[in-house]
């Protein structure tokens, strides 16, 4: 058996939990209410878990070690400390419906399962104002900001949405890309 890791650093370790992490943190400001809003959310919790080291609580990249290892108990204190920190960043009604799964990660997948199908319709909604996106009479710097908002988000869905982004192509070479006044896709 491999020693475990000796971390010269007590913030390296994903075991870690500092005098201020409790339970009734609130990882981020918006709490996840629907949909609409899931992406940013999703990106503010994912930073909020890497910043303490405990994001691997949620993407299976920490897992559970057997009842008889040493971090056993460490990661059974730290896995209900995320599991908590999330619920506490959704809405009481979503939080109710999390409350019997046993792992931070099993939380996850199942907001991630239930939230992302929102995903198609808010691509298409970026892409026809990344595509109709004009100057006018915004100074640079604004036209500018709200085109790399615009970008950034959508690259953040892209990720999970490849095939979607070549049905929406396809859509556009058979119907034409036109925008915004009523003009149909």
């Amino acid at each position: 058996m491999a020693a475990p890791p000796q971390y010269l650093d007590q913030y390296e370790n994903p075991y870690f939990l500092h005098s201020f992490d409790h339970a009734g943190l609130i990882l981020v400001s918006d709490r996840l209410q629907s949909g609409a809003d899931f992406h940013s959310w999703r990106r503010s919790v994912r930073m909020a878990l890497n910043v303490r080291n405990k994001l691997g609580f949620i993407d299976g990249m920490i897992p559970k070690p057997h009842a008889d290892h040493r971090d056993a108990g460490s990661w059974s204190r730290c896995n209900d400390m995320v599991a908590t920190w999330v619920m506490n960043s959704v809405s009481k009604k979503i939080a109710q419906s999390l409350l019997f799964m046993s792992t931070a990660e099993s939380i996850w997948k199942n907001i991630l399962a239930r939230f992302k199908q929102d995903d198609a319709p808010r691509v298409f909604e970026i892409e026809q104002r990344l595509g109709c996106l004009q100057q006018g009479s915004m100074d640079v710097s604004s036209f500018y900001t709200e085109l790399m908002t615009l970008w950034e988000e959508y690259k953040n869905y892209m990720s999970f949405l490849c095939a979607l982004v070549v049905a929406v192509n396809v859509m556009r070479l058979l119907y034409g890309n036109r925008c915004n006044n009523g003009a149909e896709l």
